[in-house]
This record gives structure tokens, sequence and C-alpha cells, in this order.
């Protein structure tokens, strides 16, 4: 593989016994079967093609038709100069076509870095440690390995607690690379505000500045936390409504509820309640309900029936355990990510 850690000395004498042996086998062979013997020398062509790339393969082919040459020399052969011009396009066509796949794998690879590095600042594996709050969440990445989806908790100027939850429409890289902004937007506006209907607002003016970049929507709620006053606010823009617990209902909206990048402004509000010891909240995307099971849909009344056995566990049982039962009751591979993230008093 390109990635072998051997030194390129041991592999320079790999290919140099390689073709060392097909020439020995071309002197010592009868003379009617070095037709056939000549096509070998394409197995250290394909070696160094595939350790070194374009240049290995390059200097192989050369030292390879040099050895085929002095072969026929040692032993002629018929039409010697046809018998060569097949040879070297035979050579040529193995370094470039294995080549070709060598630079194929390594992009492939190092696509698959790229994506595992943005899921990591997507949906971290461990949350801030935050004062006054019991945090948690889960991520399970769809059959596509990663899309849009993406959480944040961070704190707000005032004091309080921003978390956001949100979910780029489309899967792949291009999905990913719009949530990595997004977030990231997110994170530096929630310095200056702690209103949810203002970041999503702000950040759909973000998005709007990428116009060039074509259609982009992302859906997203917002959470507004302040432990100290035992008070939550929320907006959300084209996502599920955050769920209350215990009881694990829906909590309504204000406003429209237009995906970001859909209109140029938005026309949002804020709705805000309190929360009583031992209350929290829920947020999540569509992958912890749009998951099926034959033709069945898990569903909002899915979800809600996972959540109210455990709804008065710690945060990071409650993640754990609704994980699990998703992926159990669901079928294999999921075909969204699956993001939750539960908010409870500490």
């Amino acid at each position: 593989m390109p990635g072998n850690q051997s030194s390129s000395a041991a592999r320079v004498a790999w290919i140099c016994a390689a073709a060392a042996v097909v020439f020995v086998l071309w002197i010592v062979t009868d003379v009617s079967a070095n037709a056939g013997i000549g096509f070998f020398y394409t197995v250290p062509i394909g070696m160094a093609a595939w350790w070194g790339g374009r240049r290995w393969a390059a200097v192989t082919v050369a030292g390879c038709a040099f050895l085929y040459l002095l072969g026929a020399l040692v032993q002629p052969i018929s039409n010697v100069g046809v018998a060569f011009a097949v040879r070297l396009l035979s050579f040529g066509a193995v370094g470039i076509l294995v080549t070709a796949l060598r630079e194929r794998l390594l992009v492939l690879e190092h696509s698959a870095e790229e994506l595992e590095a943005i899921r990591a600042a997507l949906t971290p594996a461990t949350l801030p440690e935050l004062a006054g709050v019991d945090a948690a969440a889960t991520f399970v990445p769809s059959e596509y390995g990663v899309s849009g989806d993406f959480y944040l908790l961070t704190n707000g100027p005032d004091g309080s607690i921003v978390a956001v939850v949100g979910d780029v429409v489309g899967h792949g890289p291009k999905a990913a690379r719009l949530a990595t902004f997004i977030r990231a937007r997110f994170a530096a506006l929630a310095a200056n505000t702690s209103d949810p209907a203002e970041l999503l607002s702000l950040a759909n003016d973000a998005i709007a500045d990428r116009r060039s970049r074509g259609r982009e929507l992302v859906s997203a709620v917002c959470i507004r936390y302040q432990p100290d006053r035992g008070r939550l606010s929320w907006a959300a823009a084209g996502h599920p409504a955050p769920l209350r617990l215990p009881d694990v209902a829906e909590m309504k909206t204000v406003g429209t509820t237009f995906l970001l990048g859909a209109e140029a402004e938005l026309e949002l509000g804020t709705a805000e309640t309190s929360l009583e010891e031992g209350d929290g909240v829920v947020i999540y995307t569509d992958g912890a309900t749009d998951v099926r099971r034959g033709g069945t849909l898990l569903g909002l009344g899915g979800l809600t029936g996972m959540l109210q056995p455990i709804a008065h566990f710690p945060a990071k049982n409650m993640v754990r355990r609704v994980e699990q039962g998703i992926l159990e009751w669901a079928e294999d591979p999921v075909r969204d990510d699956l993001c939750l993230l539960v908010l409870k008093p500490s």
C-alpha cells in the first residue's frame, strides 16, 4: 500500500531483484519461450509505480527496456523492433495504470483524514465543563461517513450557556465543510450575543454572504440557558423543536421556521420559559427520528417513547441509552447522521 513504512532502499532492492529474476529467466530459458517472459518485466514496473509513483515507474520502465534489449542481444529473437515496441507499450501502460491507482488511493486516504478532522470539529467527543449545567451529546455518522450535523456548547457574554444543534441540507464533504463554517460562525457570534433569534439571524446573514457558492441551506435550533435564573430561551430555523424534560414535550417556537439560507432576512422570535429542579431540554437533528425499520419510521413518537423512561437520568446516561435504543431499533446502516444534545441543571 502507499502508506507502507518500508525503507526506500529496501523497496529499490525488491524492484531490482524482480527485474533481475526476469532477466535471468530470459537467459536460461529456451528462445521459443522468451516472447512471453519479456512481459514479466511489468512486475517490477508495477512495484515501482505502487511504491514510488511516476518517477520510480519511469526509471524502472527505462531499466526494464534496457534489460529487454540486452536479453535480445544475448538470445536474438525475430522481429526484435516490433517485439520491443509492443513490450515498451505494455511497460508504459502498466506504469501509468498503477501510478493512477496509487494516486487515487492517496487522494481518498487524505480525504478520509480531512473528513475525520472535520467530524471531530463538528461533533467533539467531549463537551466543555460549564457551571450549573449537566450536558452530554451523542453523534453517530450516517452511511455517507460524514455529513452536515453539528453541535456547539459554549458560554454567552452574559454568563449564560449557549447551545446550538444544526443540520446542513445535503451529504458528503460539501455539506461537512459548510457545517464547519456555520458552526465556527455560531461560536464567534456567541461571544457577542446569547439571544437565540439574533444568533440564528446573524448566522443566516453569514450564509447569505456566501451566495457565490450556490444555494446553501441549514436547519438549526439555538438555546440560551441561564442556570442562575432557571430560565431557558430558544429559537429554531427549519429545525425540530426542542423537547422539554422530564415530560418530553415539544417546546413551541416563535416566528417563522425557514431554513437558514432560504431567505435573505428571517423574522425569528425567541421563546422563553422557566426550568424547575430536575427539568431539562433535548435538542436533536432529524436523524434521530427519520430512521426506519422496514417500512416503519421511528418518528417523534418513537424518540419520545425512548426518552420518557430515562428522562430523570443524568445527561450522559440519557444520551448513551437513547443512542443504543435507536441503533438497536433501526436498520443498519443509518442513512442520516444521528445527533442529540441533552442539557439539565447540575
